[in-house]
């Protein structure tokens, strides 16, 4: 029996007699439009245990890069989970998603591509034969009731669903698979049958009708949310959490209208900001704000990435910080986050108590590191080669991005405690490249750094 999930916008559907998947893009799309079907055509393949998966390009679903993300760290990895080694992209406008989507999915199943033209013309006399009669099939039985399926697969008319079954395959085990016109035709012929006596006719005109009788809530039907809700229900959660997060960021800076400085802590890190306030304080900054964004950079470590940490962390970023503190484990992800340091360095380093200058240690790093970096991460998490950037085409200029403290009984002065499994704290000091104020960066900076090194 076929499977349909149907939206305004793709349309995914289980058929039984080839057991595979079909996925039908009509439009543009993006987000949970596009998430909630390819998250059922999933679900659809582990089922049923499909081997394979047909996606037919109708138009240009026009894919958001965050969609494109998401199809490569989630979906690609549930589609592999479910068993999936056959993917059919059919494409006959020659669409450049369809080719990102081969070249992507090449090498992880065995991918092809079909540009159907002669489907995509609407001309009977361009389509095979085949293609011919299945519409006519459709039409031939639209009127036929149940009782007349029923009698025409010799049937009696109480016959259960699983007589139904079991005469439907009988009847078409002769003729599928064959590829001669007769053959095909007596196959759709049987099908358009087993349809109306099995009742999946029915079903769908009077879920149809009574879809269309639902309300409509922004543009969709109540029955949409209900599936948008049950397969996006972590989503909406973190949504919840991130938008409380970052309107509490923005409100308690906003609020703080004396407020003379913003740090940003940034990390797998615990933090008690008391002693970095009274430093800073007593240093005659009247109202610093100190915030702490816990993150954690993909890693080997397998601790789970926190979606409210990093929405979080953009929230203080767009406030354009003064100066960031990070840990080891965290800077080179977030390499374009930091200021070059090197035109305030010396000014740093002056006013850093002899302890201090011996306990620290310039970081420098160059654009094709970071890209490198980032490169590792995401080969990682299934991204192809052909989608990375070349570190080649980025500069190998070192770039001085912040002051390093390794020794953990000074960090720990500071209130800050690592959250990695190893257990190991150090910090990175660095000028936030959105800061407009050296001044304000050079004090705040070696404030802190003299606080730590302290008796």
């Amino acid at each position: 029996m076929n499977e349909v999930f149907d939206s305004e916008f793709i349309k995914v559907e289980y058929r039984k007699d080839e057991n595979i998947v079909l996925v039908v893009l009509k439009g543009q799309v993006k987000r949970d439009d596009f998430r909630t079907p390819m998250m059922h055509a999933a679900d659809m393949v582990m089922r049923y245990s499909c081997k394979s998966m047909t996606v037919d390009f109708k138009a240009d679903p026009g894919i958001s890069e965050n969609d494109v993300i998401w199809s490569k760290k989630v979906l690609l990895a549930n589609l592999k989970k479910s068993g999936l080694e056959n993917l059919v992209l059919i494409d006959s406008a020659g669409l450049e998603i369809a080719k990102r989507v081969a070249a992507f999915c090449e090498g992880r199943f065995n991918t092809v591509i079909q540009n159907n033209n002669d489907k995509a013309s609407g001309n009977d006399e361009d389509k095979k034969p085949s293609e011919i009669e299945t519409e006519k099939a459709e039409d031939k039985f639209a009127s036929m009731t149940r009782e007349e399926a029923l009698e025409y697969m010799g049937l009696d008319a109480d016959a259960d669903i699983k007589v139904i079954d079991d005469r439907f395959w009988q009847m078409s085990k002769h003729y599928r698979g064959k590829d001669d016109p007769e053959s095909v035709k007596m196959e759709e012929e049987i099908s358009a049958v087993y349809d109306i006596a099995s009742g999946r006719r029915e079903r769908r005109q009077k879920e149809e009708e009574r879809r269309v009788s639902e309300p409509k809530y922004f543009g969709r039907y109540k029955s949409d949310w209900k599936n948008i809700i049950h397969y996006n229900w972590k989503n909406f959660v973190f949504g919840i959490v991130i938008a409380i997060a970052a309107i509490a960021v923005i409100i308690g800076v906003a609020t703080n209208v004396r407020s003379d400085c913003t740090v940003v802590v940034f990390g797998h890190m615990r933090l008690d900001d008391t002693y970095m306030r009274e430093a800073l304080i007593a240093d005659g900054i009247k109202s610093p704000y100190i915030g702490m964004a816990d993150l954690v950079v993909p890693n080997d470590q397998d601790i789970p990435a926190q979606d409210y940490g990093n929405e979080t962390f953009n929230a203080m970023f767009y406030m354009d910080p003064d100066v960031m503190i990070s840990d080891k484990e965290s800077y080179p992800y977030y390499f374009s986050t930091f200021k070059d340091l090197a035109p305030i360095y010396d000014r740093i380093m002056d006013g850093l108590t002899d302890e201090a200058k011996a306990g620290v240690i310039p970081i420098y790093m160059t654009e094709q590191q970071a890209v490198d970096y980032n490169n590792r991460l995401m080969l990682e998490n299934g991204v192809l080669d052909a989608d990375l950037n070349d570190p080649s085409e980025f500069s190998d200029t070192p770039v001085l991005i912040g002051i390093e403290i390794v020794d953990e009984d000074v960090c720990a002065r500071l209130g800050i405690e690592a959250k990695w499994m190893s257990g190991k704290t150090s910090l990175v000091f660095g000028q936030c490249v959105n800061s407009k104020n050296d001044d304000q960066a050079v004090q705040v900076i070696t404030v802190l750094i003299n606080a730590a090194f302290a008796d």
